[in-house]
C-alpha cells in the first residue's frame, strides 16, 4: 500500500511540505509535523493557500529514499463559498 501525503505549509519558512499521514496523526493535536525531509513543520492556518514546495522534500520524494516512487496525485478543489458562478 502506498504512503499518502499531506501537503502542510509551515508557518517559520513559508515552503509546503510533504507530510506522511503516519506523522500527521503524530502531531495533530500541537500543530508540529515532522516532513519526509525531516524539517518540523508548524502548520499555518488552513485558510493561506499552499506556497513553494520545498525543495529539500522534492528531491527526497524524487529520489524515493523515504517513500515508494509513486505518490499518489492529489487534487485540490474549490472551496464552495470562495467559487463565483
Amino acid at each position: 500500500m502506498e504512503p499518502f501525503l499531506v501537503h502542510i505549509r509551515c508557518d517559520t519558512d513559508g515552503y509546503t511540505h510533504a507530510v506522511t499521514e503516519e506523522e500527521f496523526a503524530v502531531g495533530r493535536h500541537e500543530g508540529r509535523f515532522r516532513a519526509v525531509c525531516g524539517h518540523v513543520v508548524l502548520a499555518a492556518p488552513m485558510i493561506e493557500e499552499p506556497g513553494r514546495f520545498d525543495p529539500v522534500c522534492r528531491d527526497v520524494l524524487r529520489a524515493g529514499t523515504a517513500q515508494p516512487a509513486s505518490v499518489p496525485q492529489q487534487e485540490r478543489r474549490r472551496l464552495r463559498w470562495r467559487s463565483r458562478r
